[in-house]
């Protein structure tokens, strides 16, 4: 990838590209998505850069994740026009993320911030994060960020 892209380009993924991103998340051993599930791939100059999604947990909540940068496109800020994209295009007051525990300053530039009463926290991501702290060799943290 050239190191000032010519073009970065981002759509939401269709069931059509839904093989080929779970592809990519068995790879690094991510969660796979579900057709529900907002996902969007970056790509710059036509070739997939990235992808990343929003997963609905209930009316009022959903966990942003799945955050992925293929090798090769790191610092060119794709991870953030992702997590802004998805932002931007989630329908939910509050979004969870549980990123690796050295994303904490970039999430926190997203406006998330650590959970301030984990007892509000659906049952599913509370789920989830002890699932992730139990199956990857990094920490993972419980995020959120909430419509004012």
């Amino acid at each position: 990838m050239p190191s000032s892209p010519t073009s970065v380009t981002l759509h939401i993924a269709t069931d059509a590209d839904l093989a080929a991103i779970n592809l990519r998340y068995a790879e690094i051993g991510f969660v796979p998505s579900a057709s529900d599930d907002l996902i969007v791939v970056a790509r710059i100059d036509g070739i997939t850069a990235g992808q990343g999604r929003v997963t609905p947990v209930d009316a009022t909540s959903a966990e942003l994740g799945g955050i992925y940068v293929l090798p090769g496109c790191e610092g060119m800020g794709i991870a953030r026009r992702i997590v802004a994209f998805l932002i931007g295009h989630a329908n939910f007051p509050v979004l969870y993320c549980l990123p690796f525990g050295e994303l904490a300053a970039f999430y926190g530039s997203m406006g998330f911030s650590a959970v301030k009463e984990p007892g509000r926290v659906p049952q599913k991501v509370m789920q989830k994060h002890q699932w992730c702290n139990a199956t990857y060799d990094k920490a993972v943290l419980l995020l959120e960020r909430r419509d004012s």
